[in-house]
């Protein structure tokens, strides 16, 4: 096999690092909402923090996976906001809810993004309560499941939930999480119900309480229930990724001072978390995980304690033989990006909050991988 061939198979089956896109997105953005438009053949980055100008923006990007590059929106978040959440639903429309204003503090407001115009429009309803740093999980039939997150307004932690129906457009109360909590993480089960792990209990000017626990929320009675067993390490601002065999993967998360080499793994049918037996390549929190084609899970960037900087450090866990591997990093370590896998296996990575050494600044790059073969 002559060395042209065999570069171009390195680069197809995705060992030739990560490419930076054609262009950047319009703004730097740290904590963006972002999620593949339906379908896959798009991705939406809106909002987040940029500080350049020192506050959240309400500009918007698509990332087409054909060209690599960034298209700006026509239309504009309605309320400028970082830490709100994307939630496409099955109109192909994206919801788009709470989050922070650099102004308002946590918000209760949500809005919808439409694909075909790319325009952003300000529901009429308001959450229950104003939110970041919480979960939104999209259900079996549709709906959202919203819930736990920080309220700045009342400087606190939060159990509170609720469901956002597209039908109706309006939220509604359900039950409440057994702890509040925020950044912790959720993922919708196989049979429909919704895991949510880990997080920080908080109450401002008092200190944190970092969670080991995790609940399951049932859609058809409306109600959370602890585990049968907590998890072997408390986990703030971990990642929870379900598997194809029906378990999640539970990886990285602050505890205390430091930051859990090992991951576990969550049985559904025992309601248990099991240590795997092989650790994480490297510490992280605040970091991205996304399921690849073929199965295995894509961890990158976050905030690296024993460095006490981000992060660009990026590995692959493959649960057919509970291993991690070290991958081509990103050219630029951060935490709190977007991290979007197209169904061809093309990763992207872009903008967060890079930062160390007592600087920090927000990123408008993007990166690309071809993760799988297409």
């Amino acid at each position: 096999m002559g060395d042209m061939t065999l570069l171009a198979l390195l680069l197809v089956l995705g060992q030739g690092g990560w490419t930076r896109a054609a262009n950047t997105m319009t703004d730097p953005r740290w904590a963006p909402a972002s999620t593949l438009l339906a379908g896959g053949t798009r991705g939406l980055i809106a909002g987040g923090y940029s500080f350049p100008v020192n506050r959240c923006v309400a500009t918007a990007d698509e990332f087409d996976p054909k060209t690599r590059r960034f298209i700006p929106c026509h239309g504009r978040l309605n309320i400028p906001r970082d830490f709100a959440l994307a939630s496409p639903l099955a109109s192909g429309q994206v919801l788009i809810s709470g989050g922070y204003n650099t102004v308002l503090g946590s918000l209760d407001s949500a809005e919808l993004f439409d694909p075909e115009t790319q325009t952003f429009r300000l529901l009429p309803g308001r959450l229950e309560t104003p939110r970041e740093l919480f979960t939104a999980t999209t259900l079996a039939d549709g709906r959202v499941l919203i819930a736990g997150g920080f309220n700045t307004h009342r400087g606190r932690t939060q159990a509170t939930a609720e469901i956002y129906d597209p039908a109706t457009q309006a939220f509604t109360p359900t039950g409440s999480l057994a702890e509040d909590r925020f950044g912790h993480d959720a993922v919708r089960l196989a049979d429909g119900r919704v895991l949510v792990v880990g997080g920080t209990h908080w109450f401002v000017r008092r200190p944190g309480v970092q969670l080991a626990s995790a609940e399951i929320y049932d859609p058809a009675t409306g109600r959370f229930q602890a585990t049968r067993g907590p998890m072997a390490f408390a986990r703030d601002r971990p990642t929870a990724t379900l598997l194809p065999d029906g378990t999640v993967l539970i990886a990285g998360g602050q505890n205390g001072a430091s930051e859990p080499i090992r991951a576990e793994v969550f049985d559904p049918k025992s309601e248990t978390f099991s240590l795997l037996p092989f650790p994480m390549v490297s510490p992280r929190m605040a970091h991205c995980a996304a399921s690849l084609p073929d199965g295995t899970v894509l961890l990158s960037g976050g905030w690296s304690v024993p460095l006490a900087a981000t992060t660009g450090s990026a590995e692959l866990y493959d649960p057919k033989t509970q291993r991690f591997t070290a991958e081509p990093p990103l050219p630029a370590g951060a935490h709190d990006q977007a991290l979007l896998v197209f169904p061809n296996g093309l990763a992207l990575a872009a903008g967060g909050k890079e930062a160390g050494a007592g600087r920090e600044t927000s990123l408008a790059t993007g990166y690309t991988r071809q993760m799988t073969r297409p």
